[in-house]
């Protein structure tokens, strides 16, 4: 409950002075398909596996200049594989470059937090989002994203990998794992 209440608060404190000196702000609620990709790499290999699902969130679309816009978000993220589901809260603040009157670029910082127990598994996570908005009506848009992770997501003193003997096995510091999300959805407007 702490680490939500931190991702409250940045939310609200880069949120509240572009609200005061913004031109125009609108909100809106925006929903779509979510995959969440664990990037592993250990000994020089690489691998991936992704898990989907849905998000759903809220956003303020804050005009700063003509071109320019800030888009600070929350949102739910609900992923599932094999009958389990996994429950996240992501916070991306993205800014919005008017490529044209319906065209826009995306692109800034996002953090993700993990709300179940997650043994051996750092709860928030830090990632950079790029991505590209269309809008289909001056109410509805449509968006795609891609956010990297920068973090590594495992604990330091977990043990991976242990053959039960006098081997120590693969400690999570040898192994580093990053989370990233891939969105598409639709959003609208108020």
């Amino acid at each position: 409950m702490k680490n939500i209440s931190i991702l409250v608060l940045f939310f609200m404190t880069i949120s509240m002075p572009l609200l005061i000196n913004a031109q125009d702000t609108k909100f809106g609620a925006t929903a779509g398909y979510n995959s969440l990709i664990a990037s592993v790499k250990f000994d020089g290999i690489s691998a991936s596996d992704n898990v989907s699902g849905f998000y759903i969130g809220l956003f303020a679309d804050i005009q700063t200049s003509e071109k320019f816009h800030v888009q600070p978000e929350i949102q739910y993220v609900n992923s599932r594989q094999d009958g389990e589901s996994g429950n996240s809260l992501v916070v991306p603040i993205m800014v919005k470059y008017m490529a044209s009157e319906q065209f826009s670029l995306l692109f800034g910082p996002q953090l993700d937090f993990i709300l179940e127990e997650s043994d051996g598994v750092k709860k928030m996570g830090v990632g950079l989002s790029a991505g590209l908005s269309y809008d289909i009506t001056e109410k509805v848009f449509a968006s795609v994203r891609y956010s990297l992770g920068l973090n590594n997501r495992l604990e330091d003193d977990a043990v991976i990998f242990t053959d039960g003997g006098e081997d120590p096995g693969i400690n999570a510091s040898d192994i580093k794992t990053k989370f990233n999300f891939l969105q598409i959805g639709l959003g609208f407007r108020f």
